[in-house]
């Protein structure tokens, strides 16, 4: 009886289940999983493997902007790696003028001016800025930060740094300053400091490669397109030619993100130009075996352009692919472009996730142009003259 039951209550209950429609169930979003840092690029494994690559692999779009050439912002030349750009201006800048454009390339004014007094410099070594604020932050070499209102140019205020010497800087927000000092007399043991506007240091990060020089005298190996110290993705990141390690720098620690596994290209602290003193002879020679290369991170990529230390011009670059976790050489140092337009990419730097900057002098778009005249058949650049100023070239990665 008691089985009878049993089987009877079991089809009623499959009988009620078939007759009313089952809900859908909602789908849990799968959040993409953050990779765990730092993460390891076999850079010197890439040197000596080469990829073919078009621009169309990588990118969705390509955009020229000529930035407006007038008699009272005639750009002699500009800092490539230090261009910044907000939702609303363009500030590019040589060592001596500081140039705000709209973002199609509309001059608005200079900020700041040579001379002593305030808001004055006689050169600057890097900009920053901060939208939110509306604040823009110039590095000058008074050992002091010259802080502008974005909006109308005017100076108001400025930060002294703890070392009178930085060579280039970045803001942790309005009060925070990360300052980074290179080792040009062999014997700065700070490489960063964290400061607050009344200079006082809440953090220092030392360094371990100093040596002695003979002669005493100071000396430098850096150019307008390094990038020390800069923004990705919300972060202040920090990369040392010296150095093999790129950091997040936050008030309290440096955080490893990529290690840069040079291996045989990573140059010996005794092959150093500081080290071997001035003997330029010497330096050309046993330097001639290393890399001096820079790191620009997007979504999907790590673009590595790089050099040899030895005074080698040709140009080169490796790619870092981090989803497959592979490292690849692309011939020739610069991604061919099969957009219109056919100038092709190496990056001064990334101004997001996914959007690169290269700066484009008139003189080498004409030699480009030259080798594919189809150059100048596109809208943005078939207006250019010799005298006009330079032409940034924005490419919107996929």
């Amino acid at each position: 009886m008691c089985k009878h039951l049993f089987l009877i209550s079991l089809a009623f209950s499959l009988f009620a289940c078939g007759g009313k429609q089952t809900e859908q169930q909602p789908v849990a979003e799968v959040k993409p999983v953050e990779p765990e840092y730092p993460i390891a690029v076999p850079f010197e494994a890439g040197v000596g493997v080469e990829r073919e690559m078009k621009l169309s692999d990588i990118a969705d779009s390509v955009r020229y902007i000529p930035l407006e050439t007038k008699d009272n912002c005639l750009i002699d030349f500009i800092n490539s790696g230090t261009v910044v750009k907000t939702g609303k201006y363009w500030f590019v800048s040589s060592n001596t003028v500081l140039y705000q454009y709209t973002l199609d390339g509309k001059f608005i004014r200079t900020i700041g001016s040579r001379g002593g007094g305030p808001g004055q410099f006689n050169y600057f070594q890097q900009v920053d800025v901060n939208e939110d604020s509306g604040l823009v932050f110039m590095l000058t070499t008074s050992g002091k930060i010259n802080v502008y209102n974005m909006e109308t140019g005017k100076f108001l205020y400025d930060i002294k740094t703890p070392d009178r010497d930085p060579a280039q800087f970045a803001m942790l927000n309005d009060s925070l300053v990360a300052t980074f000092m290179l080792n040009s007399s062999g014997q700065q043991k700070e490489r960063i400091h964290i400061s607050n506007p009344k200079c006082e240091i809440l953090n220092t990060f030392y360094r371990s490669d100093l040596f002695e020089m003979k002669s005493g005298i100071r000396r430098l190996m850096m150019s307008g397109i390094d990038r020390y110290i800069f923004h990705y993705d919300g972060k202040v990141c920090y990369k040392e030619f010296y150095c093999d390690t790129l950091f997040v720098v936050t008030k309290d620690e440096l955080q490893p993100r990529y290690i840069i596994d040079l291996g045989k290209y990573s140059i010996p602290l005794d092959c150093r130009m500081e080290v071997c003193d001035g003997d330029w002879k010497t330096y050309a020679t046993v330097a001639a075996p290393y890399i001096r290369n820079q790191v620009i991170e997007t979504d999907s990529l790590l673009f590595m352009p790089y050099n040899y230390w030895a005074g080698e011009r040709t140009r080169h670059m490796v790619l870092y692919d981090k989803k497959a976790k592979e490292c690849f050489s692309i011939p020739g140092g610069y991604i061919k472009n099969d957009f219109p337009g056919a100038l092709p990419l190496r990056p001064a730097t990334s101004l997001d996730k996914n959007l690169l900057l290269s700066v484009w002098e008139v003189e080498e778009i004409m030699k480009e142009a030259e080798k594919n005249p189809a150059v100048l058949d596109h809208p943005q650049l078939k207006k250019l003259t010799e005298d006009d100023n330079p032409v940034l070239m924005l490419v919107y990665l996929k």
